[in-house]
């Protein structure tokens, strides 16, 4: 029997390694993985496997690991945006006082590499199939399971470039410290021609350049396939992921790559592509902003909201009830928040945000009283956003699992314009942006703002916008390390980090973990050590 081997060696979440003579590798996987014999019999194998992958992304193994919205946690109180004023119950805390521990940057590795696993499954699955899915496209005349084949692996592709693009963010230098991607290794990668290799124990890192390559070609890709089939038929839940989700995944990526003296393809380099791409999800006209009327009334809790582009429907059967991100966040749910484990915006975040006089998400946040600074304007059940009562709060866990919202395209446009040295553009998606955040009455101040926006103070307003308009929603650490090189931070985190400095250093970034090191036989403590040095 042809064997599935593992392409990673720090798997969690249920996935079991075994020795089996002298690979520690499962000759018979188990959970996540399967045989091509096992994969081959599966009924609509395609479509069952690509809704195991998207499974993972709010499956829940721990207090503090499940999936896409812890790690969204993890960056966001890691860069400060987020804070936690006690220690109470003990989860993420050690974020909160700066470090990235083994811990998470072991689950996040096995995280994405899971993922990328199952991807590479289903693309080696059909990769006889590909050209032939191509040439019907491009012909014109496709069948209607190559159509549905094209949705399917195209969503194949978006997953795997974005799990490719975290994993760079979270496991390399920021970008301004890279001088040759050419020459700066990176992580494993691989893809589904790695399938094939009999006994394969792991891979050497491959270069920053090596990394984007793939993402770029698999972004790039699936949005050719995605928007074809969005011209024949309407997406299927906002679960999975549609071209212009895929957009934007490849913009962020590429605002992510910078380094615009590299021509990426076609002419273009890491910014231009960028704001190509964000623009075309904003043109599309598909997802609205979310209006100034509704900015405090959805809770940020419902699918069904206009502006989410990519999220999960939690029912009863998906629920993971006090593990979850309305757990940790929400005062309103019966969790971690009620009980007085609080997560709250950083005190000079919050400070800045008034200080606009302008600026209508102040009213995200409690301004004052127990709750002071915890967002019950912006995540909350809106069943219960009366109720703080622990014994009368929100004991459902209902509240949907939010991806990514059309309020990235607008940042992402206005920060792809601004480092083009193109103000205009950028000015112009950052005010379509503010527009729909201005407090009545406050006209006059939001004008005078405007009107500075230039050079430095542009800057400026693009960072704060990343800040406050994506808080919580995992862009903060990637926006400190990008765009600013320090932050100070308010008094409500815990003692040692309190109004200290934060800079986009080393604890702002996550090692390999020890347990990658131990068992793939390209990667060692000492090589890491002298990248370290």
């Amino acid at each position: 029997m042809k064997k599935i081997q593992y392409l990673f060696v720090t798997i969690a979440l249920g996935l079991v390694l075994t020795s089996c003579g002298d690979s520690f590798f499962n000759q018979q996987p188990e959970g996540g993985v399967l045989t091509e014999e096992q994969y081959a019999i599966l009924p609509d194998n395609l479509t069952g496997s690509i809704m195991g992958i998207y499974s993972r992304l709010y499956a829940a193994s721990d207090h503090d690991e499940f999936g896409k919205r812890a790690i969204d946690m993890y960056g966001d109180i890691q860069s400060g945006d987020m804070a936690m004023p006690n220690d109470n119950y003990g989860w993420f805390v050690q974020y909160d006082r700066g470090y990235f521990y083994s811990q998470a940057r072991s689950y996040m590795w096995s995280f994405y590499y899971e993922i990328i696993n199952l991807t590479n499954l289903c693309a080696a699955a059909v990769e006889d199939n590909v050209q032939e899915m191509l040439d019907g496209i491009i012909s014109g005349d496709p069948t209607e399971a190559t159509i549905e084949q094209a949705y399917y692996y195209g969503q194949v592709l978006a997953l795997r470039g974005w799990c490719y693009a975290n994993l760079l963010d979270f496991y390399t230098n920021p970008k301004d410290e890279i001088t040759d991607l050419d020459a700066s290794l990176a992580i494993p990668l691989y893809t589904e021609t790695d399938m094939k290799v009999a006994e394969l124990k792991g891979k050497p890192r491959a270069t920053v350049a090596e990394v984007y390559n793939v993402i770029y070609e698999d972004l790039s890709q699936s949005v050719t396939l995605l928007d074809f089939y969005g011209q024949l038929h309407d997406r299927k839940s906002k679960l999975e992921i549609d071209a212009d989700v895929a957009r934007l995944i490849l913009a962020y990526a590429m605002l992510n790559h910078g380094h615009s003296e590299i021509i990426i393809a076609d002419g273009k380099n890491a910014y231009d592509i960028a704001y190509e791409q964000a623009v075309a999800v904003i043109d599309g006209g598909k997802y609205p902003l979310l209006p100034k009327a509704e900015l405090t009334t959805t809770g940020f809790s419902d699918l069904k909201a206009g502006d989410w582009m990519w999220g999960q429907d939690v029912t009863v059967e998906t629920t993971t009830a006090l593990a979850s991100f309305f757990g940790h966040v929400d005062i309103h749910t019966y969790s971690y928040a009620a009980a007085g484990d609080f997560k709250q915006i950083d005190s000079k975040l919050y400070d800045e945000v008034v200080a606009t006089k302008w600026d209508a998400r102040k009213n995200w946040f409690r301004a004052s009283g127990t709750y002071k600074y915890c967002p019950d304007g912006k995540f909350y059940s809106p069943k219960y956003k009366s109720v703080t009562d622990l014994e009368k709060v929100d004991r459902d866990w209902l509240c949907d699992n939010l991806f990514m919202r059309v309020s990235v395209a607008y940042l992402i446009a206005a920060e792809a314009a601004y480092r083009k040295s193109d103000e205009v553009n950028a000015v112009k998606y950052l005010k379509a942006l503010c527009d729909e955040r201005v407090i009545d009455g406050k006209e006059t101040d939001y004008n005078t703002w405007l009107s500075s926006l230039s050079g430095d103070a542009l800057k400026n307003a693009i960072v704060y916008n990343w800040r406050v308009e994506m808080w919580g929603e995992g862009y903060a650490l990637q926006t400190l390390r990008r765009l600013s090189k320090t932050v100070t931070l308010g008094t409500n985190h815990q003692d040692a980090r309190a109004s200290k400095a934060v800079n986009a250093d080393e604890r702002c970034q996550c090692e390999i973990p020890t347990t990658e090191t131990r068992y793939n036989p390209y990667i060692s403590n000492k090589e890491l050590q002298q990248d370290n040095d």
